[in-house]
């Protein structure tokens, strides 16, 4: 049946936020000009895709890392995601997507995504 699952509980990464929200919605733009200005007040640059609900977070260093967040639903809410790429996933995944925190809370998604990426160093000038 529609909506129910065979007991397990693992969260999964469907649909768009588009379509829990039903057409435009202030909350989807404001999560992502928050977690854009959380993240790049924490030195990172970083990219954002407001049609799908990307928001790539971008560190140089001796090399370029990146990480990506998603906005998408999670328990009947909007959440950001954190997309894994294949190494950091393990062997055998392509890719994976962990619920991070509800759209809302930008501040600490932000903190958790910086943690992933390593120390970031401020640019001069």
């Amino acid at each position: 049946m529609r909506g129910e699952n065979s007991g397990s509980e693992k969260p999964c990464l469907a649909g768009s936020g588009h379509e829990l929200d039903r057409g435009a919605d202030p909350g989807w733009a404001r999560a992502l000009s928050g977690l854009t200005a959380e993240l790049r007040s924490r030195g990172l640059d970083v990219g954002i895709d407001g049609r799908t609900g990307v928001v790539e977070a971008t560190v140089e260093g001796s090399s370029r890392r990146t990480q990506r967040a998603v906005l998408r639903p999670h328990r009947g809410r909007l959440w950001w995601w954190l997309r894994w790429e294949e190494e950091a996933a393990g062997a055998g995944c392509a890719m994976r997507h962990s619920p991070l925190t509800p759209a809302a809370r930008t501040g600490d998604a932000a903190r958790r995504i910086a943690g992933v990426m390593g120390p970031v160093r401020t640019r001069i000038g």
